[in-house]
């Protein structure tokens, strides 16, 4: 499983990098408002990410038509194409931005919210798709059943794209999509930050450590 940490924070994702079991970071326009950020930023936030160690940085496109998007796709990619991944989201003009720019750029197809979606992003030669699993929930939905679903989908057609799931609320949905077969998932930097954490596991080392004063 590949681990993302979903954020514009410089700081954060430097902090992320550190622990060793991050691969890349997801970050949209959202999260660069959360951050104050412009698109005049993205620049430097590459580079804080590439220079921090991290494999892959997914970059949201800004615009709603089609021909838009791909003009904002190549300036993302620009950026940094060895580490940059454009997302774009799972719109009909998406999908069509995504089949033209599908020999350029490797392309995260984002909201998908149902198997015929990623379906899709695996036609039109998409790298991953992300999948908002507290969404899913919110909207009332089995949201076990319905990445099963997606996984079963894109395995029966043999397809290249990765499901990414994004809108990961609790630490325990990491082992639940892990048990999925889920391969990449991407979280906010303190849930991200907490995984290794465990009651067991504090007092455990806290006994070895008193220990330690006895040797």
């Amino acid at each position: 499983m590949r681990l993302y940490v979903d954020t514009a924070d410089g700081h954060a994702i430097t902090q992320a990098a550190t622990t060793g079991f991050v691969f890349g970071v997801t970050t949209n326009p959202t999260l660069l408002r959360r951050a104050s950020l412009r698109r005049t930023d993205l620049a430097p936030l590459v580079q804080t990410a590439a220079h921090a160690g991290l494999r892959e940085i997914h970059l949201q496109v800004f615009s709603a038509d089609a021909a838009a998007m791909v003009v904002d796709a190549r300036m993302l990619y620009a950026l940094d194409p060895r580490h940059v991944v454009v997302k774009i989201p799972a719109t009909a003009a998406g999908f069509r931005a995504a089949h033209e720019l599908r020999e350029e750029m490797p392309i995260t197809i984002t909201a998908v919210f149902t198997a015929r979606q990623a379906l899709l992003a695996g036609i039109v030669g998409a790298r991953y798709a992300a999948v908002y699993l507290g969404r899913l929930r919110d909207a009332g939905q089995d949201a076990a059943a319905a990445l099963t679903g997606m996984l079963a989908a894109v395995r029966a057609q043999q397809m290249d794209v990765r499901l990414l799931i994004a809108s990961v609320r609790e630490a325990s949905d990491v082992e639940m999509l892990a048990q999925l077969g889920i391969p990449a998932v991407t979280l906010p930097p303190a849930l991200l930050l907490a995984l290794p954490d465990a009651a067991g596991t504090a007092q455990a080392v806290q006994a070895f450590q008193d220990d330690i004063g006895h040797l």
